[in-house]
């Protein structure tokens, strides 16, 4: 089979197929693994560590460890639950090694916000006006720094669910925790991050 038909098969395969091809020797179907899911490991890293250049590296790292871990793999779980687990840690990691060298802010990329979008919906390029794009500027950076402040626990849970759509049951796992405790960190940083955001528009 050409390399052209083997991509065109991996293709339609699974996440945990995939993974399970690459402990068999298949390097294609890592290539395939990689080109699912690297951008979402980037965007992921960067959300934590507030460093898109430490982000790229962090999701290096993440992927060498995922071939690392090939030999022992078994899919009890979602590929990307698992992923997502690796990321965390990768991330954590850089987080503790950096700590002593003042905290990160962690930043969404460029047009992002906690839902994939800005915290406010920008308007067209005919209804804008400069004091609007200003104050949603500010606002977004504001959104930024708030999370930044967040626990990590909390932070991670949020940005997990809220950015990166895992279920509940999903972040329950990557942070080995109950979907409870899942559920009252997301609620507690939407509280922080509302009560955070409601002090500086009103100060």
């Amino acid at each position: 089979m050409g390399r052209g038909a083997l991509l065109a098969v991996l293709a339609t395969r699974t996440d945990e197929e995939l993974m399970l091809l690459f402990r068999e020797g298949s390097r294609e179907a890592f290539e395939e693994l990689f080109s699912r899911h690297h951008r979402a490991v980037v965007r992921f890293a960067w959300r934590m560590t507030g460093d898109p250049s430490a982000a790229e590296e962090a999701a290096q790292e993440i992927f060498l460890r995922i071939a690392r871990a090939a030999p022992t793999y078994h899919p009890t779980a979602k590929f990307t639950t698992w992923m997502y687990t690796v990321a965390r840690r990768t991330t954590l990691n850089y987080l503790r090694d950096t700590k002593e060298d003042g905290e990160k802010v962690p930043i969404l990329p460029e047009g992002e916000g906690e839902d994939g979008a800005y915290p406010v919906q920008l308007p067209g390029p005919d209804d804008r006006n400069p004091e609007q794009v200003v104050w949603e500027a500010q606002l977004t950076e504001r959104f930024r720094t708030a999370l930044g402040e967040l626990p990590e626990g909390h932070r991670a849970a949020f940005v997990l669910n809220r950015g990166d759509g895992l279920s509940y049951g999903e972040v329950a796992q990557v942070l080995g925790v109950t979907v409870q405790a899942v559920k009252t960190r997301i609620f507690r940083a939407r509280e922080m991050l509302l009560s955070r955001l409601s002090k500086d528009l009103s100060g």
